[in-house]
């Protein structure tokens, strides 16, 4: 018995071991895939871009000012993440079922890389804890930091905030001085068989409907 004890352990123990650097090898690169300056950030951006290419994002249907709000909270998931890996894919659609949006995700720990593509506009964001990064077609954006969505770089100003708790059914948004719209919430699971994902209480300028949507992309699926 004792022999057959000594035997199990001399096997697992190296087991454990190599699964250890395996993780611990694994946690490493994912951090430096997440390093905007790294070669590996960049590599990470491609392969997510192939993700979406394999998706409908030959297909999406073009964007325009009404899209906002016809999108639905509806999403194909085409790929869930697993054990190893952790990439997500799927697409969005409107409430009329045409293919809108779509994204591919990635996370590591408590960051995370999502990449979303319109028929013309591509966002980036990069998901830290309480903060995330917004970059648009390329060029950076915007923070998001505690629901304010501030304008990047030095003295970046305010261009939307989160009004309310996570847990209510609408999420309402401040643009400019007021309320100018409401986002559903995903994990609402009484908000029907088909609901849409914003509702606008005003016509939008080009500019705010951009920091709505990049807020309503974050809520939908991060």
């Amino acid at each position: 018995m004792k022999l057959l004890l000594f035997l199990l352990m001399m096997i697992v123990i190296p087991a454990l071991f190599v699964v250890g650097i395996i993780y611990t090898v694994a946690r490493l690169l994912g951090s430096i895939n997440f390093n905007p300056e790294s070669k590996a950030w960049k590599d990470a951006l491609e392969r997510l871009r192939t993700r979406m290419r394999s998706q409908a994002a030959g297909m999406l249907i073009p964007w325009d000012h009404e899209m906002l709000s016809l999108l639905s909270l509806n999403q194909s998931v085409t790929k869930k993440p697993g054990w190893f890996n952790k990439a997500t894919e799927g697409v969005l659609s409107t409430i009329y079922q045409e293919p809108v949006i779509a994204y591919a995700a990635h996370t590591s720990g408590k960051t995370g890389l999502l990449l979303a593509r319109t028929s013309h506009k591509e966002f980036i964001f990069r998901i830290k804890g309480r903060e995330t990064e917004v970059w648009v077609d390329g060029q950076p954006y915007a923070v998001l930091v505690d629901g304010t969505l501030l304008s990047a770089g030095r003295g970046g100003k305010m261009l939307a905030r989160l009004e309310s708790a996570r847990d209510e059914m609408q999420i309402p948004v401040l643009l400019g001085d007021k309320t100018a719209a409401a986002i559903s919430n995903p994990a609402r699971t009484d908000a029907g068989p088909n609901p849409r994902a914003v509702t606008l209480l005003r016509s939008l300028q080009p500019e705010e409907e951009m920091a709505l949507l990049a807020l309503t992309l974050l809520q939908v699926l991060k």
